[in-house]
């Protein structure tokens, strides 16, 4: 169960959940562009964004709300990461397991990973003993959306690719690596290193889907409706994420005890 508790996030944190979140911006930018040479209706990749962005305003401004919190300390974001870890290393073993279907095969051949970045990054945060602090973390949210990804069928992983993987390659890369490590310092925060070139990176995903849309077009509908299911899951778990720690009450004790700053209240899950 959760209670309510009030927080309060720093200018640098707003900051970097600004920078966090603008994967998702570019990635509504490109849903009203059409790929050259593209014939018929609407290509797959903009119709897979426009999914995401319909329907689900209140829960992507509960987590805005919510990303600066987790960027206030390095405890905070490990555990946000620490998800996406487990939802990572779900979707790229149920890929593999799959890899004999066209379309799995084709989203495979991307040769994304981004697993292992994670993986990284939690050494680096946690410790030695990262795989046990970061199963105690794992949310019920987690779990729950972890069972979704193991009992999807082939096409179903691939709007879930769509959802975990995109962020990382329309907002990911070199530059994005700097600016988080300027907030948590004591990581070099190698999930956002997708590929050394990440224009043609970025390039090749929309590519890539554009091209399943057109040589399954029977899946066309399911793809859109799958990504919108996959981006309310991700909300859920970012919403699970505790919230809550040392410095962020700090903060709000000084604003309580000084009078000032306007405060934010939000639901922290155990």
């Amino acid at each position: 169960g959760g209670s309510n508790l009030e927080c309060q996030s720093s200018p640098s944190a707003r900051h970097m959940a600004t920078e966090y979140l603008a994967a998702e911006t570019a990635m509504k930018v490109e849903s009203e562009e059409v790929p050259v040479g593209h014939r018929g209706g609407p290509p797959l990749y903009g119709r897979m964004m426009k999914s995401i962005q319909t329907g689900h305003t209140f829960g992507n401004r509960v987590r805005m709300l919510k990303l600066p919190l987790i960027f206030l300390e390095e405890g905070l974001y490990a555990g946000a990461i620490t998800q996406f870890y487990f939802l990572s290393v779900a979707l790229e073993a149920q890929l593999d397991r799959h890899s004999s279907d066209p379309m799995v095969a084709k989203v495979l051949g991307l040769g994304l990973r981004v697993a292992p970045g994670y993986e990284a990054d939690l050494h680096e945060l946690y410790g030695e003993g990262w795989r046990e602090v970061a199963s105690r973390a794992r949310t019920a949210a987690t779990e729950a959306y972890v069972g979704v990804i193991e009992s999807a069928d082939a096409v179903s992983l691939v709007a879930a690719a769509f959802i975990l993987w995109g962020a990382l390659v329309v907002g990911g890369g070199k530059a994005t690596q700097a600016k988080v490590r300027k907030v948590i310092p004591r990581c070099e925060h190698r999930l956002f290193d997708v590929a050394e070139d990440m224009k043609k990176a970025r390039q090749s995903f929309k590519n890539t889907f554009t091209a399943i849309g057109k040589e399954w077009p029977e899946h066309f509908a399911t793809l859109e409706a799958e990504a919108a299911r996959f981006m309310d899951l991700n909300n859920s778990v970012v919403l699970s994420v505790r919230c809550w720690g040392v410095t962020a009450t700090a903060i709000t004790a000084g604003v309580a005890a000084l009078g000032v700053g306007a405060v934010v209240a939000c639901r922290a899950r155990a």
